[in-house]
């Protein structure tokens, strides 16, 4: 019994993830050790065989010193604690290229965390099985869409880490599937604010998409090319990759991105001041985002139109809009926290222009703790970040 009972005091899932690293990186235990003492910390042999086993948890100071010693944030030690309460969703199926397919569909449904889980089980499968050519090419698609998964549920950087994992048999796999991987790495470091490389990697995938006829790809590329000059302010030229990505989905049949495409250029508008069209457009789309089911870009869609409304000092509008939106950026107990965050960013700056101090602390307090789990940067995290830095100088 106390056995059991010190078990619980670890993470399963963080011992076999430095198990990983470690053998990753071929380190002995003992290597281990004389690595952290090397950045200035103390982790024996023996204390590493316990965390490897989940037999305990290591303190913030132990995890500082493997983070540094593995070369990894330690915001991606607690986000594999997270994952542990999706372990419970992994499907018992044991055919990867139905799972695969399986995973992608959650996705598009919004279900993230089922979606991850889905993801995980096919690549335990494939990962147990040879390693022909053809399972080398699942396990990259799976990776690939792994990354996504962990991306749509703020986890960039084990994201990166399994994108980083795809690509290291490149030379073996389709130019579909590399093509695939440095799109997703785009869109990684474009959520990490690093466009100039998210721009480079986003044209090496549409010129090998191109060069081999591959529509969806070139398609993805696109748009995460007007995503990139979104986020530069370049609103104009945004629109027309996002029109030019739109118009390739849509000869794909690639509704669900077809649909996302035309919501950003519905907020470009928007934010270009052209509000009325760009509330036109977003109105369409949600439309049309309902009738397809797509939870996510339903609840992307109202957070947009209460953006703009707020554009407007139409306050009420925005309001009732963000509230849309907060029903459904919760979802079996999942939380799409970029969309909360600007849901509440916007509700935070209402209440401190109506001079509302007691809606004003519930969403800041609220802000704070969504800005915790939240990895990915854009114009309202950057703001906010801004504020909390100039009242630490300013205290």
């Amino acid at each position: 019994m106390a056995g059991q009972a010190q078990a619980k005091k670890g993470s399963e899932r963080l011992g076999t993830y430095l198990r990983k690293l470690r053998a990753g990186y071929g380190y002995s235990l003992r290597r281990v050790e004389e690595r952290a003492r090397a950045e200035g910390g103390e982790i024996d042999n023996s204390q590493l065989s316990r965390y490897e086993k989940g037999i305990c948890y290591p303190s913030f100071d132990k995890l500082r010193i493997l983070a540094s010693v593995f070369n990894v944030s330690i915001q991606s030690f607690s986000d594999i604690v997270d994952l542990e309460s999706l372990e419970e969703l992994k499907p018992a199926a044991s055919d990867p290229d139905l799972l695969i397919e399986d995973g992608i569909a959650s996705i598009k449904a919004g279900d993230n965390g089922l979606a991850f889980a889905t993801f995980e089980r096919a690549l335990e499968l494939l990962l147990e099985s040879p390693k022909s050519a053809r399972q080398q090419e699942l396990i990259a698609r799976a990776r690939i869409n792994q990354s996504n998964a962990l991306t749509r549920l703020g986890k960039l950087s084990l994201a990166e880490q399994e994108l980083r994992n795809a690509l290291r048999t490149a030379e073996q796999l389709s130019p579909s599937v590399r093509a695939g991987a440095l799109l997703a790495l785009a869109s990684i470091h474009a959520d990490q604010g690093d466009n100039i490389l998210a721009e480079m990697e986003a044209e090496r995938s549409y010129q090998l998409a191109r060069a081999e006829s591959l529509e969806i790809q070139a398609a993805k590329s696109l748009h995460t090319m007007g995503r990139v000059l979104f986020d530069q302010g370049q609103y104009a030229r945004a629109i027309e990759r996002f029109r030019e990505a739109s118009r390739a989905y849509a000869s794909c049949g690639e509704e669900h991105e077809a649909i996302s495409t035309r919501i950003s250029v519905g907020l470009s508008y928007v934010n270009m001041g052209k509000s009325r069209e760009g509330i036109r457009m977003l109105r369409a789309s949600l439309v049309e985002a309902r009738a397809g089911s797509h939870r996510r870009l339903v609840a992307r869609t109202w957070s947009n139109l209460g953006e703009a409304y707020y554009r407007q000092n139409d306050h009420k509008h925005a309001r009732a809009c963000f509230r849309e939106s907060d029903a459904l950026a919760v979802y079996n107990n999942e939380k799409q926290p970029d969309i909360l965050f600007v849901n509440t960013y916007y509700e935070w700056k209402m209440a401190c222009g109506q001079d509302n101090p007691t809606r004003e602390r519930i969403a800041f307090g609220r802000l704070k703790v969504l800005r915790s789990n939240l990895e990915r940067r854009f114009t309202e995290v950057e703001a906010f970040d801004d504020f909390v830095e100039r009242g630490r100088r300013d205290a």
